[in-house]
This record gives C-alpha cells, sequence and structure tokens, in this order.
C-alpha cells in the first residue's frame, strides 16, 4: 500500500480507502495476508508526525522505506539512484550474458 500524504485530509481519506478495500475483499470472500503487505507513506506535509502503522483484521502492517514493484525501486525519500543503480546492474549483467553467447556463436 503506498500513500501520498498532502494534508491531514488525504491521510484520512487514505486510512478510509484501506477500511474500504478490507471490507471489499471481505465480500468477495478474499483473504488479505497481512504478514505480506508493506506500507510506505510519503509525506509531503511541512509538519510531518510520527505516522502509526493501519492495522487490518486485528493485525498491524509492516512500514518500509522502499520497495520494489515491477522492477522499479519506490522510496519514501523518491531517490532515484538506487533504481538507476538496480538496471544499471541487470544491463551489465544481460551485457555479459550476450557477449557469451556471441563468442560461442562465432
Amino acid at each position: 500500500m503506498l500513500a501520498l500524504l498532502n494534508d491531514f485530509a488525504s491521510y484520512q481519506s487514505y486510512l478510509s480507502s484501506v477500511v474500504r478495500f478490507s471490507s471489499w475483499c471481505s465480500k468477495k470472500i478474499l483473504h488479505l495476508t497481512v504478514s505480506k503487505t508493506k506500507e510506505m507513506c510519503i509525506d509531503f506535509r511541512r509538519n510531518r508526525t510520527a505516522i502509526s502503522p493501519i492495522v487490518i483484521n486485528g493485525e498491524p502492517v509492516e512500514q518500509v522505506d522502499s520497495f520494489k514493484y515491477l522492477g522499479v525501486i519506490l522510496e519514501e525519500k523518491i531517490v532515484i539512484y538506487r533504481a538507476c543503480y538496480s538496471r544499471a546492474k541487470e544491463v551489465s549483467a544481460a551485457t555479459a550474458r550476450s557477449s557469451k553467447v556471441t563468442s560461442f556463436l562465432c
């Protein structure tokens, strides 16, 4: 779960969205695995306060500073360095594999 907070109203909206999503899953007989669920809040408010973890089905959701989604690393501080570094490592590994294949074929 990802929350972008601009003001107190956006935080309240986020909490109500989580409650609606949790109840929707219950109605559709879908089980949320809270132990696998992560929460990251990107706080754009001027006066940042500590954000307590949300609770789903009586279990608190783990708060994280960054997570990987579809191969892109999202971070609380919106730093693109880790994402670029990760992509550079993948390109380097792919280049090394392709050079081994071409040397074998030639």
